[in-house]
């Protein structure tokens, strides 16, 4: 197998099977060690980059890692344009993540500046479609009105935690996202208000997030490894953690941070090992790869460059296939209001 059908299949079973921080350690081995076929190198390194950015955002809900990681890959891509037109069979599949890494990246903007100069970007492969121009206009029509750039964020988090209560419980991960952003930056300028619903409202999708992967991975009757959630109840209990001090934040904050830690503390880390689950899968359970045995099979997989005698068109062709596929998993984009 390719090593980038081969990097694309794990990650879509990783993320399908809410195995987070093993999805991350999978992008970071990728980006810095994989080796991929002669002629692809970069067009291979770009989309490990976008993919750990969506995957920070669409799967984790961790907006400051996600905005880092597509800044990393825009920065990437731009430093060397010509990897979009490189290589013709792959063009439509780049020129889609850089026009989805700007669009992302604008909803977790700080700062109107900041909105219009990604969402311009976009023009560097395409030109601006009718709706992300009408977007834009309502974006501008706020700025004119004088509506503070927070007011935008919490909108759009409303949004997101609206759908979430109709259902989407697949937008999980973006309203914790939308909601940290008020709270990891404070340049944004939110009023104490939209602090202390930020703050309840991260908590509570974050506390929500973990407890709907748990139940993902018992409905598959797979092990869920604590590791793999651990670190998004760290930074959470951190992050609401930093405004205790305020005498107007902190009832809401100590309230939050308990049940975050009261999670965290319910994790229990020891049985996983226990029981093996690191190195063998439970009985009767066949599409469960244990992390131990993945993590040798990622670094075999990804450190040649797969099978060396296809056609250079044939590699290409081949590529596009399932970068679309998986370019249409992440296909939602809300609207900033």
């Amino acid at each position: 197998m390719l090593s980038y059908d081969y990097f694309i299949k794990i990650n879509q079973m990783l993320a399908e099977g809410k195995r987070f921080k093993e999805l991350i350690e999978l992008c970071e081995y990728a980006i810095s060690s994989a080796v991929w076929p002669p002629l692809m190198e970069r067009q291979c390194e770009a989309l490990c980059r976008w993919t750990m950015a969506e995957s920070y955002f669409y799967h984790i809900g961790d907006a400051k890692k996600a905005r880092e990681s597509y800044m990393s890959f825009l920065k990437f891509v731009d430093k060397d344009i010509s990897m979009i037109t490189d290589a013709p069979t792959l063009q439509e599949v780049m020129e889609d993540m850089y026009v989805k890494a700007c669009t992302d990246i604008g909803q977790l903007a700080i700062s109107y500046d900041e909105y219009f100069a990604y969402i311009q970007k976009i023009k560097t492969v395409r030109p601006i479609t009718a709706k992300q121009k009408d977007q834009m206009d309502n974006v501008e029509y706020n700025r004119n009105h004088g509506i503070s750039w927070s007011r935008n964020i919490i909108q759009l988090a409303e949004l997101e935690a609206s759908s979430i209560e109709a259902g989407a419980i697949d937008r999980l991960p973006c309203g914790v996202a939308v909601y940290s952003l008020l709270l990891h930056f404070t340049e944004t300028e939110p009023s104490i208000d939209m602090l202390r619903i930020a703050i309840k409202n991260y908590g509570g999708l974050v506390c929500r997030l973990i407890g709907e992967s748990f139940l993902h991975c018992s409905a598959k009757k797979h092990p869920a490894n604590p590791d793999n959630y651990r670190f998004i109840l760290d930074q959470a209990i951190d992050l609401v953690g930093e405004y205790l001090d305020d005498m107007e934040t902190q009832d809401i904050a100590k309230e939050e941070q308990k049940k975050l830690i009261e999670l965290r503390n319910g994790l229990d880390k020891s049985n996983f090992y226990k029981y093996g689950f690191a190195s063998t899968a439970p009985p009767g359970v066949r599409d469960y790869i244990p992390p131990l045995v993945l993590k040798e099979q990622i670094k075999q997989n990804l450190s040649n460059a797969g099978t060396p005698d296809l056609p250079k068109q044939g590699c290409m062709a081949l590529l596009a296939i399932p970068i679309l596929l998986f370019c249409g998993i992440f296909a939602i984009i809300a609207t900033i209001i």
